[in-house]
Order: structure tokens, then C-alpha cells, then sequence
């Protein structure tokens, strides 16, 4: 990847893999694009197959990279005289971007089941011994005791603050107890607390009730970097260089390059805003056929776009929270106000299953941001079959991923920390074949 000392863990090259793990894209139209190289079809065939250590690589290093130029942020200034609002502001900020990477690699690179396998953690930038994994409960409870204290700061945020923001301390806080209620280090108030904090993350903050507004916040028209967007928590625009994830090669290609699979397009009632918005009709060989423009190239000069903690999936949190806790007739009217500015002529049906309404709302609604899809197959346990381009002799495969398959947990990078640091390898991966 393009891994910088600010990187997060997401951008195009990512998602790009992270879509095709998921099971919202048709594996057996992805080179029918014209700009597809020999380069991207051998990132799909590690990708059809769900052993990619190209992203695992990116997401690892992007992800250490930030921790260990904050823990440097956070050492230096520690040994300095800063004003309060100084120490506030800039150690709230690394802090808060030091635990959410570490949060991120806890949701993709730890299996569900064994408390025992977290990731390492090391808070010094003096350090520099190789360090064991940590049990996931240890570092769950870190994040969470670094986040509250951040939380507790009186300094307000100065208008470069992108991350010490109360919006995205409670979006980060919802989003890892959603996550962390499916895992091994789970505690019995994980729900009751992403409802308390997806409630705190939604106050003030709309969502959106237009195709308009739904296509442009993730059309990729002009540089920019706005934290508390009116709709999500970050909106960050680059014109970050990438290789499988631009504009003409990657899934995104303006409008005309990959397409849905056929279970997530079904998903979609005809009056959904949504399809107008995040995707676009097209024709190859005189048939028709519909293209994701989720985001949307709207320039040449634009090469990437992150958005973190969108209002809707706060509110799909609180949703979900409520179902967990038994509260489903609140959840479904929480639902069927949300359906309402998402379908025309919505009849305020909610099927009997409440519950599952609210996973397949999540699936319609965020599709293709962030993994968060690839997430939810992991903490759901859901399985996938799926028809794809094999790099062997024969033209295509059947790939089966199982519910609570090991490939959930993405595999801890080789060379530098299985080879030398000696850092125990995630259960399954014994070939990348």
C-alpha cells in the first residue's frame, strides 16, 4: 500500500479488496471493465479467495505506522510545557487516532473466539522490541479508558482538529461495542452501552433525505477535509496516488466498472433512493446492465475519499442495540422513520423479524464503506459460495467461505512480524494457495 506516518487503514487500494471479500459484488463481472490490468485480476484472484496478504500488509503497516507517529506526538509533547488546550488538543487527537487504529486491528485481524489472540501494543516511541499479541479483552478495555479520558477534556477543538471531536469519540465508541458484543472478550452491557453512545453520536446530526445529497457526499469532486460533516463524523478527499483503486482500474471506475452482486441488488425496492444514488445503469453487448458508483468520480484530479461514521450508521447501531436488548417495537419504529427518507412511497412495512430488517437495512445502506460489510459477515457469521475467475487452468471456480471461517481474521503479515518478531500467526493460515 501507500502507507504514510498519518495513513489510516482505509483507503481505495482497501476498500477495493475489502468489496470483493464481501458479498456485495459479482465476481464473474469484475474484468469485463476495459481498464482491468493483468496487475488487478492477480489482487482479485487473492481476493476471490479471501487470502490477500496485500491487504493485510496495507492494513497492518497503515495501521502501525499512525500508532507509532502518535505514541512519538504523545512522547514528545509529554515532555514539554504545553498550555492545556495544547496538551488537550494535540494529545486528545493522537490519542484518539493511536486507539482507533488499534481498534481496527483488533475488529479485522482477531478471531472472534480466542480472547487470547489480540494484536501487540506498544505506547512508547522508545520501544522498540518486538511485542506479543495482547488478549483482546486488555486492549478493549485500553481503548475504552483512553476514549473516556479524551472525553473528559474541557479544551475545545481547534479548527484542524479532525478526530477530537465529541461526534466521532461517540461513533467510535458505538462502533466498538457493536463489534466487540459478538467477540471473546464480549461483557453484558456492550449493547446497552452502542445504544447510549449511538444516542450521543445522533444529536444534532441529520441524515440524508435526497438522491442529491446521497450521491454527492460520496462523489469525489474537491479537496476536503471536514469533520462534522452534517451527515458523518469525518469526510476526508484527497488526491492520494493508488494503484487498484483508481480511478479507471478500480471498482469505482467512473460509474462503469464493477457491479453488484445479484443478492444485494434484490435487496433494493424500486423506489429506493439509493439505487439512483450509489449506482448507474449502463449497456455491454446490448444488454443492460448496473454499474456501482459508490463513490462517484465527479474529477480526474481526485483520488481518494474516506467517510467515517456516517449519521445512518449510528443510527442502524441504535437500531440493532435495541433488538439485542429485547426493545424491538422501538427499534421498529426507529426503522420505519429511517425508510422514510430512504424509499418513495414507503408503506411503513416491517416484517416480523425485526431484527434481520435491521442487518438488511445495514447491508443496503453501507455497502461498499469501509468493510463494514466484510465485518458484519464476521461478527454475524455469515457464510458466502460464490462463482469467480480462477488463475489456475480452469476459466472459473465455486470459493466457499464458511461462517466463522478462519479467513475472518485476516492473516498477521509475514516477513517482519512472523519471521522476526516472532508474533504468533492467526489459527488457519498455514497457505496462501
Amino acid at each position: 500500500g501507500y502507507a504514510s506516518n498519518l495513513s489510516l487503514p482505509f483507503y481505495n487500494d482497501v476498500n477495493t479488496h475489502l468489496a470483493i471479500y464481501s458479498d456485495d459484488m459479482d465476481m464473474l463481472a469484475f474484468n469485463n471493465h476495459q481498464d482491468i490490468s493483468a496487475k488487478v485480476m492477480t489482487t482479485y484472484y487473492q481476493d476471490v479467495k479471501w487470502k490477500s496478504l496485500d491487504l493485510s500488509s496495507s492494513m497492518w503497516s497503515a495501521a502501525y505506522c499512525s500508532i507509532g507517529f502518535m505514541n512519538a506526538v504523545i512522547d514528545d509533547l509529554s515532555g514539554m510545557s504545553p498550555t492545556v488546550e495544547e496538551r488537550e488538543t494535540i494529545i486528545g487527537e493522537a490519542r484518539l487516532i493511536r486507539a482507533w487504529n488499534l481498534m481496527k486491528l483488533l475488529q479485522f485481524f482477531a478471531p472472534l473466539d480466542n480472547d487470547s489472540l489480540g494484536v501487540p501494543l506498544n505506547l512508547s516511541s522508545s520501544d522498540i522490541e518486538p511485542h506479543p499479541r495482547s488478549p483482546q479483552s486488555t486492549l478493549y478495555d485500553f481503548i475504552e479508558k483512553e476514549v473516556e479520558e479524551v472525553l473528559s477534556y474541557s479544551a475545545a477543538p481547534q479548527q484542524w482538529n479532525i478526530f477530537y471531536r465529541k461526534r466521532f469519540m461517540y461513533s467510535f465508541l458505538a462502533d466498538m461495542y457493536l463489534f466487540k458484543a459478538s467477540t471473546a472478550a464480549a461483557e453484558d452491557d456492550d449493547w446497552e452501552r452502542a445504544e447510549y453512545y449511538s444516542s450521543k453520536a445522533l444529536s444534532g446530526s441529520e441524515i440524508e433525505e435526497s438522491k442529491s445529497v446521497l450521491r454527492s457526499l460520496f462523489a469525489k469532486d474537491a479537496f476536503d477535509i471536514s469533520p462534522d460533516n452534517s451527515y458523518c463524523a469525518v469526510r476526508l478527499v484527497t488526491t492520494r496516488s493508488n494503484n487498484i483503486g483508481a480511478q479507471y482500474t478500480g471498482i469505482w471506475g467512473k460509474d462503469n466498472a464493477q457491479q453488484p452482486s445479484a443478492e444485494l441488488w434484490a435487496l433494493y425496492s424500486d423506489t429506493d433512493l439509493r439505487k439512483a444514488a450509489w449506482f448507474a445503469e449502463g449497456e455491454e453487448e446490448d444488454l443492460k446492465v448496473t454499474y456501482i458508483a459508490k463513490p462517484a468520480y465527479e474529477s480526474d484530479e481526485i483520488g481518494d475519499l474516506t467517510i467515517l461514521y456516517r449519521t445512518a450508521e449510528m443510527y442502524l447501531i441504535n437500531c440493532e442495540a435495541k433488538c439485542r436488548m429485547g426493545r424491538t417495537v422501538e427499534a421498529a419504529e426507529m426503522l420505519r422513520a429511517f425508510r422514510e427518507k430512504r424509499i418513495e412511497g414507503y408503506d411503513g412495512t416491517i416484517g416480523d423479524n425485526v431484527l434481520q430488517e435491521v442487518l438488511d437495512e445495514r447491508r443496503r445502506e453501507l455497502c461498499f464503506e469501509n468493510g463494514i460489510r466484510w465485518l458484519d459477515m464476521k461478527r454475524l457469521g455469515i457464510s458466502c459460495t460464490r462463482r469467480g475467475y480462477s488463475d489456475k487452468q480452469t476459466d472459473m471456480e465455486t470459493y466457499t467461505l464458511e461462517a466463522n471461517d478462519y479467513r475472518f481474521a485476516l492473516p498477521i503479515p509475514t516477513g517482519i512480524e512472523i519471521d522476526y518478531n516472532n508474533i504468533e500467526q492467526n489459527p488457519g493460515w498455514t497457505t496462501f494457495e
